[in-house]
């Protein structure tokens, strides 16, 4: 069997497409990555619009995780959150196409499903949305802190579009790993009313009052949005923790048309 490398990187399977380029599985030695090709010379463009993007992000990163350390303060795993720019670079081999290769903190790319996928397929349940909304609410408050960082009241928040996240359910990961661009702006109203529908439409709510009241904040962030998404993830554990408590709650969830609820724990 032969085996395609490009530069010092093996390239696997094709795991996606977009207009303008591939996304393959690949390995870097024991190191899974992921592959991004463009289709043709011109079209690397967008890759190296995205690649501008993350390193500006990695290096944000490292810098607040600096921070951080030098002050004795807990770490916020903003890592966890952005996949790492590992390289991109034209590729003379491949007709000097730009290829983007990128790789994710303490877990591997086997363990991740595109967004998108898992929310066409299933139901979730209300404390199972929660983490996925505080999750999108912290990357989204990032662009904030990067912006006052700079002294910038214009923030630069990505497009909210579900297909640049991939999820890892058992561990509570919601990792952003594809640019599909970003647009400026001073308050971040129409992002937590983007992001909360897209929650209100995939979570279950029973007939229980804390769930109720949960709802309840998810319809008003659709309704109204928040000035920031600080605000708006504030404004939500604050609730949580009054009615659950903050702690670990597994990925619950329903296949789509069932009613039967199932698991994946991080401990099984």
């Amino acid at each position: 069997m032969i085996t395609l490398k490009v530069r010092n990187y093996e390239v696997g399977k094709l795991i996606g497409e977009a207009s303008k380029f591939r996304i393959y599985l690949g390995n870097d030695d024991d190191k899974q990555v992921v592959m991004k090709v463009a289709k043709t010379f011109e079209d690397g463009d967008s890759l190296a619009e995205e690649a501008s993007w993350f390193n500006v992000l990695r290096a944000f990163i490292a810098q607040v995780t600096e921070m951080q350390e030098k002050s004795g303060e807990a770490s916020s795993h903003y890592e966890w959150l952005f996949a790492n720019l590992l390289s991109s670079f034209l590729e003379p081999s491949q007709k000097d196409r730009r290829i983007n290769i990128f790789e994710v903190a303490d877990t591997d790319f086997g363990q991740l499903i595109p967004l998108p996928k898992l929310r066409t397929k299933t139901e979730v349940d209300a404390r199972t949305s929660v983490w996925i909304l505080g999750r999108l609410l912290k990357i989204y408050s990032f662009y904030e802190l990067l912006a006052v960082s700079g002294d910038n009241p214009v923030i630069r928040y990505a497009n909210f579009s579900p297909g640049d996240y991939l999820i890892g359910p058992e561990r509570h990961r919601l990792i952003y790993y594809n640019h599909s661009g970003a647009m400026a702006d001073v308050v971040a109203t129409n992002c937590v009313k983007a992001i909360a529908q897209f929650i209100s439409e995939w979570v279950v709510i029973e007939n229980d009052p804390a769930e109720q009241e949960y709802y309840q904040l998810l319809e008003d962030f659709a309704t109204n949005g928040r000035v920031t998404c600080e605000e708006a993830h504030a404004e939500l554990y604050q609730l949580i923790g009054e009615l659950w408590g903050i702690q670990y709650h597994p990925f619950t969830y329903r296949d789509q048309d069932t009613s039967r609820w199932k698991t994946m724990n991080e401990e099984e």
